[in-house]
């Protein structure tokens, strides 16, 4: 029984992938609104959903680089990681209380934030706002 649980997981969290996958690289750079907004933003961010992780590296509002897998010292300057059922939660629409906001998220204890947030925090919305890309299909 629990192997079919962890099957059901992965199969979710390749879902989950895919569908973060479609959604932010081309959406964020097809966006000038969304990269005007971000244009202050240089840095290397890491989102992690399950175990797979991804570095995004952001100059001027677009993102440069949309990698999948990091070696092993691989830098980054801020990271958002999250369980599958945090990113699962997130991008329902409209997704259940306390399950909207990476911050609602890091207080049940499904998100973490690490590194220097002084960049997540300088510009949130337009981070909040890529990483809610998923929940509708890559629409803002």
């Amino acid at each position: 029984m629990a192997e079919a649980a962890k099957v059901s997981e992965e199969r979710t969290e390749q879902d989950l992938c895919a569908r973060f996958e479609r959604a932010v690289p081309k959406k964020v750079n097809g966006d000038s609104h969304l990269v005007w907004r971000g244009r202050t933003l240089s840095a290397d961010c890491l989102v992690q959903i399950g175990s797979v992780q991804y570095l995004l590296r952001f100059e001027q509002g677009s993102i440069k680089e949309f990698k999948k897998g990091l070696p092993l010292m691989c830098p980054w300057d801020f990271a958002v990681r999250g369980s599958v059922a945090a990113w699962d939660g997130l991008w329902k629409d409209p997704p259940p209380r306390g399950w909207h906001d990476i911050f609602a998220l890091t207080k049940r204890g499904e998100m973490t934030l690490e590194g220097n947030l002084y960049p997540l925090v300088a510009h949130l919305q337009f981070l909040k706002d890529i990483l809610a890309l998923p929940r509708k299909g890559g629409k803002r």
